[in-house]
């Protein structure tokens, strides 16, 4: 049976916003994926205060030919994610931030990635899984 006495708690999204979108490719990619190196930066920034947490999160992402160690293909993709703090909430707004706000965000920023690199004419890029809850070093 619910308890109606409890009142819930946690974070609630307010908004998500694309903040930058970058997609460069070369006139000619390698698709041969034994001849490629990918590589994928993620940074996540949290600003917050009592009751709302700001996360930025951003993606550079980049694939070299091993042959001719050029970048054939290189984006960045930063968004922010806007997120209220309600009830009495176990998580603290900075954990909240640096895990849940930033595993939030990121299929939103995959999806943007894949879309741009079918839009380039480009195998699908999709970005792996990430861990957020890693402790950062």
């Amino acid at each position: 049976m619910e308890n109606k006495n409890q009142t819930e708690s946690g974070f609630r999204v307010i908004n998500l916003i694309l903040m930058e979108s970058n997609f460069k490719r070369e006139a000619v990619v390698t698709f041969d994926q034994d001849q490629i190196t990918p590589s994928l930066k993620v940074d996540v920034n949290v600003q917050f205060n009592e009751d709302s947490v700001y996360v930025t999160e951003t993606i550079e992402f980049a694939q070299m030919n091993k042959e001719t160690q050029t970048i054939e293909v290189s984006a960045k993709v930063q968004m922010a994610g806007v997120f209220e703090k309600y009830g009495d909430s176990p998580l603290n707004v900075e954990e909240f931030g640096y895990v849940n706000g930033a595993a939030i965000i990121f299929p939103f920023i995959r999806e943007q990635l894949m879309n741009l690199s079918v839009k380039a004419g480009i195998t699908a890029i999709v970005l792996p899984p990430f861990n957020f809850t890693r402790k950062k070093d």
